[in-house]
């Protein structure tokens, strides 16, 4: 697959607008992440990893590039939902900090997103990116292949189908593409298999950037399944030369150190 990197000047909205808005551009001395990448990552994970190396968060987390929801530094600032009804009252009733630039939507077969969302992700995707663009928002989806597990669900496994290929073959990816200006592909759960982790993160990117090719696709990164920096690093060279960048999870506070040791072995190799 040909490689996209996030560079200074890519016409991405949700990157013009942290630039010209929200950041003046800088020169920095601590060198970027590899190649370019943008990463997105929470709050409460950011602070668990500057505990540890506060230069790796400055490295890839405080640059107009990448996103923290919640805020910080020089970073986009961005708010995560699991709900579009939520969503939709927080916009009505004024509740979202006034300094935010990015909205994302992260459904998933849990108790945080309804259990309409469940079923018709796609409607809600298309539902929850219509009233962020009418706020002046950019947005990001994180659909999760779970979703097509749902019992009622609008595109659901056929038999014998895994959860990866029946997600894939309902095209929610391209759905997401079609609407957001960043995609994630949730491959985390897979990343201790680099093989089939690359799989479904090649096909669900080929089909975000048939659908549109100027959304910038991130894979998933997470330490509840990665219990060594090794994992971390093997998943990232399978999927780095495919992605423009990476959420990375430090979920409930499992293992920061992981991150952080992968975070300083890939920032050191510079390439």
């Amino acid at each position: 697959m040909k490689r996209r990197w996030v560079r200074w000047g890519v016409p991405l909205a949700v990157v013009l607008v942290a630039v010209a808005v929200a950041v003046p551009l800088t020169v920095r001395s601590s060198p970027g992440p590899p190649d370019g990448q943008a990463w997105i990552a929470t709050l409460a994970t950011i602070r668990r990893l500057r505990d540890l190396d506060a230069g790796v968060v400055a490295q890839f987390f405080d640059r107009p590039t990448s996103f923290a929801l919640g805020g910080y530094g020089d970073a986009v600032n961005g708010a995560s939902w699991a709900s579009e009804a939520q969503f939709e009252a927080d916009l009505a009733a004024g509740a979202i900090p006034p300094d935010t630039r990015a909205v994302m939507y992260d459904p998933e077969r849990w108790a945080d997103t309804p259990e309409a969302e469940q079923r018709d992700p796609v409607a809600a995707i298309q539902a929850f990116a219509t009233a962020a663009r009418a706020a002046g928002y950019d947005v990001i989806v994180t659909p999760h292949p779970n979703l097509v597990g749902v019992p009622g669900a609008v595109c659901g496994p056929r038999p014998s189908e895994s959860l990866e290929d029946a997600f894939l073959r309902c095209g929610i990816t391209a759905a997401a593409a079609r609407v957001a200006d960043v995609v994630e592909v949730q491959a985390q759960y897979l990343e201790a298999d680099p093989v089939r982790y690359a799989d479904v993160v090649g096909r669900a990117t080929e089909q975000a950037r048939d659908a549109n090719p100027s959304t910038l696709v991130i894979s998933g990164l997470s330490t509840r399944f990665a219990p060594t920096a090794r994992t971390l690093v093997d998943a990232w060279t399978a999927v780095r030369d495919m992605v423009d960048g990476h959420y990375m999870a430090v979920p409930e506070g499992i293992r920061p150190e992981v991150a952080t040791d992968f975070l300083q072995q890939i920032g050191a190799s510079g390439t």
